[in-house]
């Protein structure tokens, strides 16, 4: 796992910790089914349990982890029904807030998008595949920041955490990597026209096929 938390850091030291295994789970450091110990995860981040069981209360809300009988806090396993339905989810609110940033996006705010995607193909060039993961991500980040929906974005941020544990899985088929850049440059192209209807549509389809690869991922590997 990564480093002890700093305890000088300005946060609150359950959000700290919250963070920290939010995306433990996310990067699938801490895997579906693994029980969450309060006092082992106290000695490793050098803090009290306190913390440690603030954090969980959130992650559970989160729908991140769940208590299990006789075996306590496990991070979920999310079965493919449940995955299906946040992509349909993801698809209405980032369908929402695409097309709405075809109507705000600065121009800033557009460059800084256009850059992502050739950062992300240099990565890609590279086989920088971690670079290329957090640049894409930083890509959708500043297209739904620029939608100015607040209350949307936070809603998107929530389902996009359900799902991070397999963000890898999505870009790291070899097939996909190059069409998440043409698609991200189709999209961020009718968002410059403000072709708001196929801005929609550009945004679904590029979903679909995330959800699609994850499917065929699940029906490999994971056993429902």
């Amino acid at each position: 796992m990564a480093q002890m938390i700093a305890i000088e850091d300005v946060k609150p030291i359950r959000e700290l910790v919250y963070e920290y295994l939010k995306n433990a789970i996310g990067s699938g450091e801490i895997s579906s089914g693994e029980r969450l110990n309060e006092s082992e995860l106290a000695v490793k981040l050098n803090v009290s349990r306190t913390p440690i069981r603030e954090a969980i209360r959130m992650l559970e809300a989160d729908g991140l982890v769940e208590s299990l009988p006789r075996r306590g806090v496990v991070v979920r396993n999310i079965d493919i029904s449940e995955i299906i339905e946040i992509y349909m989810i993801r698809q209405a609110l980032e369908v929402m807030v695409f097309r709405s940033a075809a109507l705000r996006i600065t121009p800033e705010e557009l460059e800084k998008a256009r850059r992502c995607i050739q950062e992300a193909e240099s990565r890609l060039t590279g086989k920088k595949l971690e670079e290329y993961f957090l640049i894409n991500e930083l890509f959708t980040n500043t297209i739904v920041e620029a939608g100015r929906l607040p209350r949307v974005k936070q809603l998107i941020a929530s389902y996009r955490d359900q799902l991070r544990r397999y963000r890898k899985v999505t870009l790291s088929d070899p097939g996909r990597q190059q069409e998440v850049i043409r698609q991200h440059s189709e999209i961020l192209g009718a968002i410059e026209a403000r072709e708001i209807e196929r801005v929609g549509a550009l945004v679904f389809e590029h979903l679909e096929g995330a959800l699609e690869v994850c499917k065929r991922y699940r029906s490999a590997h994971v056993s429902d």
